[in-house]
């Protein structure tokens, strides 16, 4: 596990001008050149996975049987029409509208200096949208809004509330991780955290109690946090010792103290993701439309194992689209840290 740890820049600021007439404009150009950037991962071979020993693994027979699946039905579609309406599908432009609210999470999130104003802002610095310093620090009672512009500012968010909000999960996770010789503190969730006021992740670490969860919802948001994956590593949610589980689990967390259950739970998650592993979700869709089976239908299967571990997205997302040449490219792989 590498951990990446960051000294952002603070800048004294005591107030945040921003230019409101170009809103409208800079969000549509903005929503296209993210939309052009993916479509640019998702044409052509991939980089980052080249070095891996594709021989190694033929001998897995869910892999060789999607191979076979496969060619009869590759070959008769047009892949490159396909992949641009899957892209408008995957990442709409208005975004995921989610029937959770963040209330006033965030502000007592900076409050206790979980997360710190000054290191956000030092971070960000000009690229800090107005809407974005409001959520810092202002109650936000609407419905979260998920998209490809604001994705990775919420991951920044819940991976603060996730290391920090007092779970018996967090307190399995220490005790699993100990008996496994690591050391939570070591570990990128926790260990890469830089931005709570004390720069040590360990301050916060499964101490605030920020949400509330009733034995049933906890129950429920358990079994789903068991049972989903995520493409940069084998662990489940549940097992959050990177950035994206921690800030999942956040997630999960959230919509169960706001009375999600399981199904939306899952439908949560699968958008959440998609928007955090762009490239790695987007093959895995490329492949199951090629199955005739819906992405979006089916959140429990996309988040398994067989999906949405890393291994399992080798085996049967990434495995069968290149030994038919109709591999999208990944680009640069997501990577764990700030």
């Amino acid at each position: 596990m590498i951990i990446v740890k960051r000294t952002p820049k603070t800048k004294n600021r005591t107030k945040i001008v921003r230019k409101t007439k170009t809103k409208n404009l800079r969000t549509s150009t903005k929503y296209k050149i993210t939309l052009m950037l993916i479509a640019i991962i998702i044409i052509g071979s991939i980089a980052f996975y080249s070095a891996y020993n594709l021989n190694a693994i033929k001998t897995n027979n869910l892999y060789t049987k999607n191979i076979a699946q496969n060619k009869s039905i590759i070959s008769n579609q047009t892949s490159t029409n396909k992949t641009a309406a899957l892209l408008s599908e995957l990442f709409p432009r208005q975004g995921f509208k989610t029937p959770v609210k963040l209330n006033n999470i965030v502000p007592e999130l900076v409050d206790s200096g979980a997360l710190n104003l000054s290191k956000v802002e030092g971070l960000y610095g000009k690229n800090l949208t107005q809407q974005e310093f409001d959520v810092l620090t202002k109650p936000s009672y609407t419905n979260l809004t998920l998209n490809t512009s604001n994705a990775n500012f919420y991951l920044l968010i819940f991976w603060a509330l996730g290391i920090s909000n007092k779970n018996s999960i967090l307190s399995n996770f220490s005790a699993d991780a100990n008996s496994s010789n690591f050391t939570v503190a070591n570990l990128a969730s926790v260990g890469g955290w830089t931005l709570g006021t004390n720069s040590s992740g360990m301050a916060y670490f499964n101490k605030l109690q920020l949400l509330s969860l009733t034995p049933i919802a906890q129950g429920e948001m358990y079994y789903v946090a068991t049972h989903t994956y995520r493409p940069c590593c084998d662990n489940p949610t549940a097992f959050p010792d990177c950035n994206h589980g921690a800030a999942l689990l956040a997630l999960m967390e959230l919509g169960s103290s706001q009375g999600l259950n399981e199904s939306q739970l899952y439908t949560l998650a699968l958008q959440a993701q998609t928007l955090w592993f762009p490239s790695y979700y987007a093959t895995t869709a490329l492949e199951l439309q090629y199955k005739n089976v819906s992405y979006w239908n089916n959140p429990q299967l996309v988040l398994g194992k067989n999906y949405s571990s890393l291994s399992g997205w080798y085996y049967n997302s990434y495995g069968p689209l290149k030994a038919n040449n109709q591999l999208p490219s990944l680009g640069q792989a997501a990577a764990c840290g700030t």
